[in-house]
């Protein structure tokens, strides 16, 4: 996507500006219905498949969590990495036939069933843990965990930074999910106020009010590339506090809205340019005399949104100069 625009000479020097856009993201929003089998629409298992089994009869995935066996996803990779700069959402409906906890010797405490956001690079590594500390990275993520002695069952979305060390962003909302009924959740993460906004139907009727996630103030970035049903092995856990889940359910109408393509609109300045930034953006300005040869010669990463200014440090009085600005998001 570019734009561009020309000044005419002033002080011996010719400006001619273009933005180049390198976006990570594409505005559009993912459905998945699982009318159709959806390995032809990108989805892959990672670990063990038999942990998922598209229903061509019901239109809907067949899963089951169970925490005895190794990481297991069925994943859809996004188009792009999501950060902490952006606006997204995900949803997706959810029908438990049957769970429980403390199914394993040993780990009689609870465990959570999860869906949502994650890195393949982290999930795929062999020494990852979703059950330890620090073990789990670059996730936002919605799980709920059942009822477990004196525990309560609560829908407890998280969001855990790229190093995977506190603070994280995790909120807990006591709520108790019944076999057989139909759920939808929605995720919805909001850049400008670093909070993800949780909402809940139960059968097509309004739930309870569930509790936001916001990240605090010293919490460091996430990235994510995949949405993920996942299965997460219980090994790893600290023994006085391990849990199990076995549980069978669908997943059904999965939706993923993507954040819309940053736009350039570049102004002129003499022996630079000014455009309108967006946080946690790396602005790149570019020089060329003959639109061939390009180098750089200035370049910052946006810390704050609003108008941002890059100059060309070399002498001011070059022949003709055309200037471009290459934006990406790290």
């Amino acid at each position: 996507m570019n734009s561009s625009l020309h000044r005419g000479k002033h002080a011996a020097q010719a400006f001619c500006l273009t933005a180049c856009l390198v976006s990570s993201a594409q505005g559009s929003t993912i459905q998945e219905s699982f009318d159709t089998d959806p390995t032809a629409r990108g989805w892959r298992p990672w670990g063990d498949s038999s942990l998922f089994h598209w229903d061509a009869l019901g239109q809907r995935m067949e899963v089951v969590w169970d925490s005895s066996r190794r990481n297991s996803f069925l994943a859809l990779p996004l188009p792009a990495t999501l950060g902490t700069h952006d606006d997204f959402s995900f949803a997706f409906d959810l029908t438990l036939e049957s769970h429980a906890v403390g199914v394993v010797a040993g780990q009689s405490g609870s465990f959570q069933i999860a869906a949502g956001l994650v890195r393949q690079a982290d999930v795929l590594a062999t020494n990852y843990s979703r059950g330890s500390f620090p073990g789990p990275k670059n996730t936002v993520e919605w799980t709920w965990f059942g009822e477990s002695g004196a525990i309560s069952s609560s829908v407890s979305p998280v969001i855990v930074p790229s190093d995977g060390r506190l603070p994280w962003g995790y909120a807990d909302s006591y709520v108790t999910l019944e076999l057989g009924r139909r759920y939808r959740f929605q995720l919805a993460y909001t850049a400008t106020i670093r909070t993800a906004r949780i909402s809940m139907t139960t059968d097509g009727q309004p739930g309870p009010e569930l509790a936001d996630v916001v990240l605090p103030a010293n919490f460091t970035r996430f990235q994510v590339d995949a949405f993920a049903i996942s299965s997460y092995s219980a090994a790893g856990q600290n023994p006085l506090y391990a849990g199990s889940v076995l549980a069978q359910g669908w997943i059904d109408n999965v939706t993923i809205t993507l954040p819309e393509p940053a736009t350039l609109q570049l102004r002129a300045r003499d022996g630079g340019v000014a455009l309108n930034a967006l946080a946690g953006w790396r602005y790149t300005l570019e020089a060329s005399s003959n639109l061939t040869d390009w180098s750089r010669v200035a370049e910052t990463l946006a810390s704050n949104s609003g108008e941002l200014e890059l100059w060309d440090p070399r002498d001011a009085w070059l022949p003709e100069q055309f200037y471009r600005v290459v934006a990406v998001r790290p």
